[in-house]
């Protein structure tokens, strides 16, 4: 789990330096942290590992995993004008899900 968290250090820090060191150039740098995301991969499969699915769906407010669509909106909002002065955040696309 050290190892896990460790690499997720990294990108959030980046994001962090790069908002300060570049936002006075009007560029705005931000990232998307998604819950574990229902595509085609690895949760669509039949039999997929079950227990891990439901293990996260019951671990989610929302009672569901993050559809594509999701984590693809809060990208569309970030490229829009709508987010031109949102800079240097972290955006939780988790259904209200803490881990």
């Amino acid at each position: 789990m050290a190892v896990y968290g460790g690499s997720k250090t990294t990108p959030r820090y980046i994001v962090d330096v790069l908002s300060k060191e570049i936002g006075y150039r009007g560029v705005t740098v931000n990232s998307i942290i998604p819950f574990a995301v229902d595509h085609s991969g690895i949760f669509a499969e039949a039999g997929s590992y079950p227990e891990l699915r439901k293990s996260l769906i019951d671990s989610c407010p929302m009672k569901r995993l993050a559809e594509v669509e999701d984590v693809a909106n809060i990208a569309d909002f970030f490229a829009s004008d709508l987010s031109s002065f949102v800079n240097g955040q972290h955006l939780l696309v988790n259904g209200g899900a803490t881990q």
